[in-house]
Parts: C-alpha cells; sequence; structure tokens
C-alpha cells in the first residue's frame, strides 16, 4: 500500500486500513523466561536478549506502518488562514522555474490611504517597520475578498531579501477567500507566537481577479491572524527579530 493511496484516504478509511494489518501485529503470548534469566544472573553471564523471527517481522511491519500513516498524514496537511492557505507541494506535477515575489504581482500601485478606503479596513502597519514604501491593492475573485499588499526598502536593520528590491513586504488578506496560496513541505513549517514560520524557499500563488499566478518566495515568511485579517511578513530577519516587527510574542 503506498503513501499516494494512503494520502487520498479519508480518515475513517486510513483507520481502516490500519486496522485491516491488525492480524499480523498479533504477537504470540511470550514463553516465561524468568527462570532461564535467573539461572544466567547466578551462572554470571548475559541472559539472552535475541528476537524471535516472529517478534522481528513486527517490529518491521509496524514501523512500515507508522511511516506510511505518518506520511499520508503530512501529505493531507493544510493550514487556512482565512484568505492564506498553506499546503505540500503538487505531487506529480514538474517544477517549475518562477520569478520572485516583487511589487508588480501585488497589483496596482496605491497610498495606504487610498488602499484603506477601498478595501474597507485599515491596514495594520507594524510600528517598527513605520511608513511602507510601497503600498498595492488587489482584490479577489470573490466578493468581499481584499488584499493589501506593503514593502519597505532595505535599512540597516532590515536586509535585502534575495532576488529583491526589499527588505520586507506585507500581504494583508481581509475575507475568507484564498487569494493566497504557500506550498510548503510540512517538515519546514514551524509555529511559535501564534504564527506560522516558514524559513525555506518555497512557491506561493495569488489567486485574484486578474487569475492565478505562481511565483518564488526567497525570503523568510511569518503568517498569523489578527481579526478578519490574515497576515504573511517576508523579510530575510531571523525568526525572533521577524516576531517582534509583527508584534507577537517571542
Amino acid at each position: 500500500m503506498s503513501v499516494d493511496r494512503l494520502s487520498r484516504m479519508d480518515d475513517e478509511r486510513l483507520g481502516r486500513a490500519v486496522r485491516s494489518l491488525e492480524p499480523i501485529l498479533v504477537v504470540p503470548v511470550s514463553p516465561d523466561v524468568r527462570e532461564a534469566v535467573a539461572d544466567a544472573i547466578q551462572a554470571g553471564r548475559p541472559p539472552p536478549r535475541h528476537l524471535s523471527s516472529r517478534a522481528r517481522i513486527v517490529i518491521l511491519v509496524a514501523a512500515a506502518v507508522l511511516a506510511l500513516a505518518t506520511a499520508a498524514v503530512a501529505a493531507r496537511f493544510v493550514i487556512d488562514l482565512g484568505g492564506v492557505r498553506i499546503e505540500p507541494p503538487p505531487t506529480g506535477v514538474p517544477s517549475v522555474s518562477h520569478p520572485p515575489l516583487t511589487g508588480p504581482a501585488f497589483g496596482e500601485p496605491t497610498t495606504l490611504g487610498a488602499a484603506g478606503d477601498e478595501a474597507g479596513v485599515r491596514p495594520i502597519v507594524p510600528p517598527a517597520l513605520g511608513q511602507p514604501d510601497r503600498v498595492w491593492i488587489t482584490r479577489g475573485i470573490e466578493p468581499g475578498s481584499v488584499m493589501v499588499a506593503m514593502a519597505w526598502f532595505p535599512r540597516k536593520d532590515l536586509p535585502r531579501i534575495p532576488g529583491t528590491p526589499y527588505g520586507a513586504s506585507l500581504i494583508e488578506v481581509e475575507g475568507d477567500a484564498d487569494l493566497v496560496a504557500k506550498y510548503v513541505d510540512p517538515r519546514n513549517v514551524r509555529t511559535s507566537g501564534g504564527a506560522y514560520w516558514i524559513a525555506r524557499p518555497h512557491e506561493v500563488e495569488l489567486l485574484t481577479g486578474d487569475g492565478t499566478r505562481t511565483f518564488h518566495v526567497t525570503g523568510h515568511t511569518l503568517i498569523w491572524e489578527r481579526g478578519d485579517l490574515a497576515l504573511r511578513l517576508e523579510t530575510h530577519l531571523p525568526l525572533a527579530d521577524a516576531l517582534a516587527l509583527a508584534g507577537l510574542p517571542g
């Protein structure tokens, strides 16, 4: 039974598949070895510690089942934070080179005030970053879904994100419709301070009214929720500094 097949099962079917292996996981009653162990200790030799062939098979099968089940659960791993979704990369799809996520990908350039008026919500600007150097806004396919993006140029305390002209960018998504889909190996996602942290390059899709476009993320990203907003901060800073910028506990 393959990981791919297990990953397509719902939780009930996956449980049944694991339980179906129960007959081969049942170990026969072990013989009473207390007397033999006592004799070995009195004779000054170590007691035998070898496993029967069946016990070895049971251990190997159990390990294989656990590995398959764990991989299947990981393949179904999805984190949904309103307008931002994190999930494993699609399987069976060839890797394609995509441009880094930069300003033009975010939509029409605008001002912070105009973006707030159009979005119907005041964008959150982290005090530690100050006023953004660039602001964009774009709408999703579904009514009420809108994305405001801000960017800051590099400075002494804000190193440049590789492949981009910025030291930090912040996307804020209003509404439940997915506008940002991140494709990340679950093993590269950490939780800290009530947020999700991804420190590896990965792919991101922007699903807007202009269509779906895929970009390469080269920086570190911190994703969290505040009220009805999903926020995604990208920097080249370590986790502790990113949490401080976002105003989240370390």
